[in-house]
């Protein structure tokens, strides 16, 4: 064999090592870093709405990247990559409940929405980057469905009312409510509303009155909840990722996305596990199409 192949040989061969090596240890493995952890689209428990819904995400799998990153030594923040309208009340109450539990500095970032149960989900974060323009704020809760008991009148459909307790049907499209039942309801409403005007006014160091003033569920852009005192900055990831850098102390970081990846076999269990959902949950028939143990959505 000549000195030609004999170094074409090793050259590869290095090559292939090389390939194996940063296949099986990628350079973000070394050194420290900050954990991106993604929250898009229709905030759930159990993430059972992703199907219907595009880009919907499981408060159980953020709360667990989240544990995740407390977890990795060399994490040494988190960014909450935020581009949602919210969810259910559980779901975004559970998610901020262990953004405040967090051992390290954790950021969020508003790009294009981060309204309702987001927003209380940033709100408990450390510190909230948004975009000028984004969706921000809009707190308030709501537990609005359709009624179409008229309808089924009009083309002979008839509701058969069996229950046993008078309220059991409450909410129930397929009749009226009554007056006590909407003053029920509203009185729930009103109880979540009142616990998120705390949690926001607690998290972002507001006066509880000021925030109940602009606590009208309507939006905010980026720049006037700033105004508002809704998020600290105005910016991008890179001023994100800078922040972040600054509240953990570090200089030279390496950035990791904790993203949950689904593959075929994933979505065909997540249909098989919607069915039986939806099957089991007709005994204890649901007041809204979407909704968390308190039946209403931040």
């Amino acid at each position: 064999m000549n000195k030609f192949w004999f170094f074409i040989i090793i050259v590869l061969s290095l090559w292939l090592l090389s390939f194996l090596i940063s296949s099986v240890f990628k350079v973000e493995d070394f050194g420290d870093k900050i954990a991106i952890i993604p929250i898009k689209g229709v905030i759930t428990t159990d993430g059972f709405e992703d199907i219907l819904r595009s880009g919907g995400v499981s408060s159980t799998s953020i709360v667990k990247s989240i544990q995740k990153a407390n977890s990795d030594s060399s994490v040494k923040g988190i960014i909450l990559e935020i581009n949602s309208p919210g969810g259910t009340v559980v779901a975004s109450k559970e998610i901020a409940n262990e953004v405040k539990k967090s051992n390290k500095p954790v950021v969020s970032l508003i790009r294009e929405v981060g309204a309702s149960g987001a927003y209380w989900i940033a709100s408990s974060s450390d510190n909230i980057v948004a975009d000028p323009l984004s969706i921000t704020g809009s707190i308030g809760v709501i537990g609005s469905y359709l009624e179409f008991s008229e309808l089924m009148e009009e083309y002979g459909v008839g509701y058969e009312r069996l229950v046993a307790g008078d309220l059991k049907d409450t909410g129930s499209p397929f009749k009226k409510l009554s007056e006590e039942e909407k003053s029920l309801l509203q009185d729930k409403l009103d109880i979540i509303h009142e616990v998120f005007i705390e949690e926001v006014a607690k998290n972002r160091d507001l006066d509880k009155k000021e925030v109940k003033e602009i606590a009208n569920g309507f939006f905010y852009l980026g720049k006037e909840a700033k105004e508002l005192g809704l998020v600290d900055e105005l910016g991008d990831k890179e001023l994100a990722i800078n922040i972040t850098k600054k509240l953990a102390n570090v200089e030279d970081i390496n950035i990791v996305r904790y993203e949950e990846k689904r593959g075929l076999s994933d979505l065909l269990s997540k249909i098989s596990a919607y069915s039986f959902y939806f099957i089991g949950r007709g005994i204890g028939k649901e007041l809204f199409s979407l909704r968390d143990d308190f039946g209403f959505i931040v």
